[in-house]
């Protein structure tokens, strides 16, 4: 009688033990899953990987981990430019824009080959809008500076840049009238540092020349143009993560001019300078 009751207790006791851990198993399903979870131990020399919360992770800004170049502001530099009136053919509607995109050697590589075409390699000056703008990077911003090599795939072009390195824009109008073009990089104007829109001025390029733009022009001054991290980029350090989006891209919106509004502005200007007197009144 002993030993049944013995035996009874036992497997009461197992029973329960069995319970007890499936409760257990449910319970530790049911629970929600922690944010911060750990990966194996790493052995040794090994990097360890761990996960964050939703807020740790925003606190890391994605910039400082972007590999590849940016456009950062390099030393002030002396502005020789001039205001000039400019008379659209289109109002704020461009006639032509285009881009093109730059970064190190191995990202340039990598983003042309993504686009599956053939891949050919050039050096210096290229044509952005067909038969109206031809562009060139310089090595830096002197008028005798080398121009950067690029990689092309159909109408894509990734120019070659390096970190720390000066850089300038050389644009050539190819057409026998004058020309306007508003200059974006990293989605910032070269003429204010501002973002940048087709809508805003830019710089006129006599007809059959060209200009060089050493800088981008911010608060007054003019700074030279520098590649550097995309952390450290005039858009990453100026307008953040949104900023930073659009850094490795340059834009060119090109105007062409209403000859006959210029000529007539002549002419008017022509008459007030006959009726002017020597001594006044």
């Amino acid at each position: 009688m002993r030993l049944s009751s013995f035996r009874f207790l036992l497997a009461l006791s197992v029973r329960s033990l069995g319970i007890l851990a499936i409760a257990a198993l449910l319970s530790h399903c049911s629970s929600p899953q922690s944010p911060e979870v750990a990966m194996a131990p790493a052995s040794a020399g090994t990097h360890r990987s761990y996960s964050t919360s939703g807020s740790d992770a925003e606190s890391i800004s994605p910039a400082k981990s972007r590999p590849g170049l940016g456009t950062q502001l390099g030393r002030e530099i002396h502005d020789d430019s001039t205001s000039e009136t400019f008379y659209r053919k289109s109002g704020s509607v461009p006639d032509g824009v285009n881009s093109f995109h730059y970064n190190d050697k191995e990202g340039a590589e990598l983003m042309v080959k993504l686009v599956g075409d053939e891949v050919r390699h050039g050096q210096g000056s290229f044509e952005l809008i067909p038969d109206k703008l031809r562009v060139a990077v310089m090595s830096g911003y002197w008028r005798s500076s080398d121009k950067l090599g690029y990689f092309r795939s159909g109408k894509e072009v990734y120019v070659i840049g390096a970190p720390g390195h000066a850089y300038s824009l050389k644009l050539e109008n190819l057409t026998s009238d004058r020309m306007e073009a508003v200059v974006s990089v990293d989605g910032l104007d070269l003429l204010d540092g501002q973002p940048a829109s087709v809508k805003k001025r830019g710089y006129v390029i006599p007809a059959n020349s060209a200009v060089l733009i050493q800088g981008m022009r911010v608060n007054g001054k003019l700074f030279s143009l520098k590649f550097g991290s995309v952390s450290q980029s005039r858009a990453s350090t100026a307008f953040g993560e949104k900023g930073a989006r659009n850094v490795g891209v340059i834009g060119v919106a090109y105007y062409a001019e209403d000859s006959q509004a210029r000529r007539r502005a002549q002419v008017a200007e022509n008459y007030v300078r006959q009726g002017a007197s020597a001594f006044g009144n």
